[in-house]
């Protein structure tokens, strides 16, 4: 089937409906094209539904609410999956205000530590026999756990500085009490060891199965750590990519599917069988890492042309995929059909028609409104009911905050200026949403709304790593009741409607903030012991 196209009415109707159905209302934007766009209305409802599902939770808690828990963690809806793309989907959200990190690193550091906890990576022995000493999710194989840890961790460095995870560390601790003490470095050098010595430097989740879908994870993870501290370990993705993209795809078949699923390293077969969400799955997070775009290109290109599209009417499509894949993106239509937008924002832009005509269908088939708080008011926002719920919403997430490269740009550029400059770092939240943040020389800008509609009256929001002394405009107007203690201003304030706040600094203190770039001390961006900080691509 050819790529879907719209009739000139959908066409116009689409483009004028699209932006407020799914990706809800923007702020206007009074400051001028330099700054970014914010975050949508809805992109703010669904960080909402994650921060629930985190930090506003006991993780401690046994079982986990809200978090689907087959007990097993063997299949699609296991919680790394689940922890891992909600992980993302805040990660990509927070790039959009890169001068506010307070509430990504509250949901991210809780993702992380979900991330290690035992009944995570329970399932190992199951797989692989460890003998005397204690289970190790990271020693033998297990890409499906190790890649999406290190990329969690990769990305909550990254974005807000905290270099805990390479510093000190974490351990992993069995029932008894045994433990494997790891850092960030260790549990990447665990994948690089295996992507060199394996055939074609793919790594196994299962004994002997390589997918596609995850060795995407496990190669970013390599891109992240060397932007993070100056290493070379992505030069291996080299030989992963050269032999992925000959190897794993099918050719001359009529069927819409571009990879197979899964290779067989024992045999050195492929399974014959693949689909559009793994497809996407693999091009949608390979496009950040992929030496060259030019496959993912091609890539969005065949499934445009060649998956099986349904149209339920001209303004809605979704590809309904293999019936025999269970995994990887298959077999559910939520998951599947939400890693196609994230191929198609990153390819064609965000206004990729056909990303727009499935992220519509998402939402009029699968999108929830959710009232966590009991206040009668429905303030999150998710995709589908079932068990991959979670991720679907973050893949989604991802697909909305990302536009063409900014993602790859994301993994591949060092923020150590970004998190020494002038920073928004607390507000009142829930109570309080910041939809823009940014600083750009010498005006440090953003924009809070409500985010709790009975929240009344005067709430502080406190700015740092100020240089000098500084006005404050609210609204485009002169402000007065702040103040200001050494680096850090204190704005008070009511957020009854949407306020946009521009702290400027004066002209010398601002040209002190801007150089020179801050030492990784400085910065809170700590290097692990012995490895060399530089800038990478």
């Amino acid at each position: 089937m050819t790529r879907p196209r719209l009739g000139r009415l959908g066409g116009l109707m689409l483009a004028l409906l699209a932006p407020l159905a799914v990706l809800g209302s923007e702020p206007p934007d009074p400051g001028g094209s330099q700054w970014q766009v914010g975050l949508t209305d809805r992109e703010l409802a669904i960080s909402r539904w994650f921060s629930h599902l985190t930090f506003l939770q006991d993780r401690a808690d046994r079982p986990w609410p809200q978090w689907h828990n087959d007990g097993k963690q063997l299949g699609v809806t296991s919680l790394r999956y689940q922890l891992a793309f909600a992980g993302y989907g805040c990660a990509a959200m927070a790039a959009r205000t890169p001068a506010y990190r307070e509430l990504a690193e509250r949901q991210l550091y809780d993702l992380c530590e979900r991330m290690i906890d035992l009944r995570v990576w329970d399932y190992a022995p199951v797989y692989w026999k460890y003998g005397d000493e204690p289970p190790d999710p990271c020693l033998y194989e297990n890409v499906m756990y190790t890649g999406h840890l290190t990329q969690l961790m990769g990305l909550y460095e990254l974005l807000t500085g905290d270099t805990r995870y390479s510093e000190t560390g974490w351990d992993f601790e069995w029932r008894d009490g045994r433990k494997v003490h790891y850092n960030l470095r260790q549990a990447i050098e665990r994948l690089h060891v295996q992507t060199e010595k394996n055939l074609g430097g793919g790594i196994c989740c299962e004994p002997s199965l390589v997918f596609a879908t995850c060795n995407s994870h496990s190669a970013a993870s390599f891109i992240l750590f060397d932007t993070l501290y100056g290493t070379r370990y992505a030069e291996a993705n080299v030989k992963w990519f050269d032999w992925m993209s000959r190897n794993f795809r099918i050719r001359n078949r009529a069927a819409g599917e571009f990879f197979y699923v899964l290779y067989h390293q024992h045999t050195k077969l492929f399974v014959p069988l693949g689909d559009a969400g793994a497809d996407c799955w693999t091009l949608g997070w390979g496009y950040p890492w992929f030496p060259s775009t030019d496959l993912a290109r091609e890539g969005w290109q065949h499934i445009l042309d060649k998956a099986p599209w349904k149209q339920p009417d001209a303004e809605t499509t979704y590809a309904p995929g293999s019936q025999l894949i269970t995994c990887c993106g298959g077999g559910w239509q939520p998951i599947r059909n939400s890693f196609i937008p994230l191929v198609g924002v990153q390819v064609e832009g965000r206004d990729s028609p056909t990303s727009r005509q499935v992220l519509r269908w998402l939402e009029t088939k699968y999108g929830r409104e959710a009232d966590l708080d009991g206040d009668g008011h429905c303030e999150s926002y998710h995709y589908s009911d079932d068990g991959l719920r979670i991720a679907t919403t973050g893949n989604i997430a991802v697909a909305l905050a990302t536009d063409g490269d900014s993602l790859r740009q994301l993994f591949r550029t060092p923020r150590r200026r970004i998190l020494a400059e002038p920073t928004v770092a607390r507000v009142d939240y829930p109570n309080v949403y910041v939809r823009t943040a940014e600083y750009l020389a010498p005006t440090l800008r953003f924009a809070v709304r409500k985010g709790t509609p009975g929240f009344r009256g005067i709430t502080s929001i406190a700015c740092t790593q100020l240089t000098g002394e500084a006005t404050v405009r609210r609204d485009g107007q002169l402000f007065s009741d702040w103040s200001q203690t050494g680096s850090t201003l204190v704005i008070r304030t009511d957020v009854d409607r949407e306020r946009l706040f521009e702290v400027t600094l004066a002209a010398s203190a601002h040209r002190a903030a801007a150089g020179p770039v801050a030492s990784p001390a400085q910065s809170g961006c700590q290097p692990c012991p012995n490895l060399a900080m530089r800038d990478v691509e």
